[in-house]
């Protein structure tokens, strides 16, 4: 039970990683953060590249999803909230230009991963080379939220209490998915 109580954040992260890449649609980030918040910079580093995996295994299985059923797979894609056929056409003309660079830069222009994980069977990407990318993709933008946080909770901790600091991350999140959901389509 101790083994697994000290690994339950670590594998936390692995699970939400693989849950948002499919069909989940609250970021890793936030579980991230509050590691970095609460752990420090090692640990939050370690988190996030656990939940780089999750998030390629999440992708492997929307890639595989549609490379056996695309319709399918497509329409459960744009259920997810935030996510429009607009945003899927255009993750599907830049992936077939550069599929890497499209998925790459991807998480840049909010479109969520999971949309170039389905397209990405469609435009030559193998699913070897998918996988690694999805790392890639995801891993610096894990490392900069929950390392910023562990460091800017550390830099606030001389005028806030742990217990303000959980609530002020809090009070972020919150902030920050009410303007997505306000400003994203579906």
């Amino acid at each position: 039970m101790n083994a697994f109580r000290k690994y339950a954040l670590e594998i936390a992260a692995f699970v939400w990683g693989v849950a948002e890449a499919t069909l989940f649609f609250i970021v890793p980030d936030v579980l991230l953060s509050y590691i970095g918040l609460k752990r420090g910079v090692k640990a939050a580093a370690r988190a996030s590249f656990i939940a780089a995996i999750g998030a390629s295994v999440g992708g492997v299985i929307m890639y595989l999803w549609s490379a056996n059923d695309a319709a399918v797979a497509r329409q459960a894609v744009l259920a997810v909230p935030a996510i429009s056929d607009a945003m899927a056409q255009r993750a599907e003309q830049a992936m077939a230009q550069n599929w890497f660079l499209a998925a790459f830069l991807g998480p840049l222009t909010s479109t969520p991963f999971k949309v170039f994980a389905i397209v990405a069977p469609h435009v030559g990407a193998s699913l070897p080379a998918f996988a690694l990318a999805a790392i890639v993709a995801r891993l610096p933008r894990f490392l900069i939220v929950s390392i910023g946080v562990s460091l800017i909770g550390r830099a606030l901790s001389r005028w806030l209490s742990e217990r303000q600091l959980l609530w002020l991350l809090i009070g972020a999140w919150l902030l920050f998915y009410v303007v997505f959901f306000s400003l994203m389509p579906n």
